[in-house]
């Protein structure tokens, strides 16, 4: 995941194919940020909703016949009214492979919501992920997230069974090592619809804790993201799988619409502090009432963060910073604070959009600048997480024949032009325009 180990590579790619392609697929890619047409002057500009991805699954309705997944990447789709029939249920049960000695299972589940879809003050959505064994009883903590429809913000929900041990008491008593991740949806928004919910599931391989040193104690101080430059626009994913690498110790602008999200992902390697900080400029004639941010590890975990989480309208020239409490580091193993600090690999940086300012009309979105910063001396990513994450990058950008030039993009560190870059020059430009810039962009990765 280290992008000092990424192959270099050449500029054979260039070609008037690459160049085609990037053409065709102008309406989708990123482009620089444009201004509003002001209050008043154009219709409300609409969310994009959360994109799921995966191979399509449908869960089993009972424990019993629950359906038989290898660890990876799935879609399912779930509503949460009592009555509802087959082939939609509000709970829905994933068997996964025997563990074996030592290994643990881990299981996160998102609510793929369009944050326009019926969305009123009073709507949430609850997403819950537990695991439990074949007699029902739970190999782990029952995990839910709950949140306000209205935020721009989706449920996130993950969790993971103890190590895998024989004989044990409770869930593996058995000694079969099977394990069910049993997936819930519930609330009040859109309660009689069906909605997707995006699936991952991981195997962790057995950890040898006598080669660990003691874990963290407390937080270390905040770390200051001291970052300046041009920034460069940038428009964030729509979902983890789809989510927009970033590089640190760059300043990226972007901007969101009413209940937006963008999503960003950063290689994190062993011995490295993540800090990002957001800033806003004059967003007075926004639609947007505030911002709000979140971090995830590379299992969608909420790794512990110092430092606030929003920023409003009225709130001109803020600047909030976010550093991760500790350095990630296999020591964090079996840290209560700091559990999820131990895995090395990509992690996401998710800025959100709320509701729209009451009477303020138009398509004035927030506009707002992101930087991070990677301290401390990098030594290596998390091997098996590295591999899985590959794959899931592929799931979630490729096609079901082979990678796409995104999905090898995103899964080689970016050696193509990211959607940002291609959009910025298929602004108005001529072919040879667009071959010319993104030979630059090919130059300038390979000298970073």
């Amino acid at each position: 995941m280290s992008t000092s180990n990424r192959p270099p590579r050449t500029l054979a790619a260039l070609g008037l194919t690459l160049a085609l392609t990037a053409w065709a697929g102008a309406p989708v890619l990123a482009a620089t940020p444009t201004a509003g047409t002001g209050e008043g002057s154009a219709p409300a500009a609409r969310a994009t909703p959360y994109q799921p991805s995966g191979t399509e699954v449908t869960g089993g309705e009972s424990l019993a016949g629950a359906v038989e997944v290898e660890p990876g990447l799935y879609r399912d789709t779930l509503q949460t009214s009592e009555e509802a029939s087959s082939p939609t249920a509000s709970t829905r049960f994933y068997r996964l492979p025997a563990l074996q000695e030592g290994e643990r299972a881990h299981a996160a589940a998102v609510l793929a919501a369009d944050p326009h879809a019926d969305a009123r003050g009073t709507d949430w959505a609850e997403l819950t992920v537990e695991f439990v064994n074949l007699q029902g009883e739970r190999c782990g903590p029952p995990v839910a997230d709950n949140v306000s429809m209205t935020t721009g913000e989706v449920p996130v929900a993950k969790t993971a069974t103890d190590p895998m041990e024989a004989g044990s008491y409770g869930c593996f008593e058995d000694e079969s090592g099977v394990v069910v991740a049993q997936v819930s949806r519930s609330g009040e928004w859109l309660a009689d619809d069906p909605v997707a919910v995006e699936l991952r599931f991981w195997v962790e391989p057995p950890v040898d804790e006598s080669g660990l040193a003691e874990a963290p104690s407390e937080d270390l101080p905040p770390e200051s993201v001291t970052v300046t430059g041009e920034a460069t626009p940038v428009t964030g994913g729509r979902s983890f799988g789809t989510a927009t690498e970033i590089t640190a110790d760059q300043v990226f602008s972007a901007e969101l619409q009413p209940r937006e999200a963008a999503y960003f992902r950063i290689p994190v390697e062993y011995g490295q502090r993540l800090s990002y900080r957001l800033s806003s400029g004059n967003n007075q004639q926004s639609r947007v009432r505030e911002i709000r941010t979140a971090a995830h590890d590379p299992l969608l975990g909420d790794p512990r963060m110092l430092g606030d989480q929003g920023i409003s309208y009225t709130d001109n020239g803020a600047t909030l910073t976010r550093s991760t409490a500790v350095p990630v580091s296999a020591d964090n193993y079996g840290s209560y604070s700091y559990g999820a600090l131990r895995f090395a690999g990509d992690y996401y940086i998710v800025v959100t959009g709320s509701e729209a300012r009451g009477g303020r009309e138009g398509t004035e979105p927030f506009r707002y600048e992101l930087a991070v910063s990677l301290s401390g001396e990098p030594t290596g990513a998390t091997e098996w997480l590295a591999a899985a994450q590959d794959e899931q990058t592929l799931a979630a950008g490729g096609s079901p024949d082979g990678e796409d030039a995104q999905a090898a993009s995103a899964r080689d560190g970016g050696w193509l032009p990211s959607g940002t870059e291609l959009g910025a020059l298929l602004g108005g430009v001529g072919l040879g325009a667009v071959l010319t810039g993104v030979a630059w962009l090919l130059l300038r990765r390979r000298s970073a």
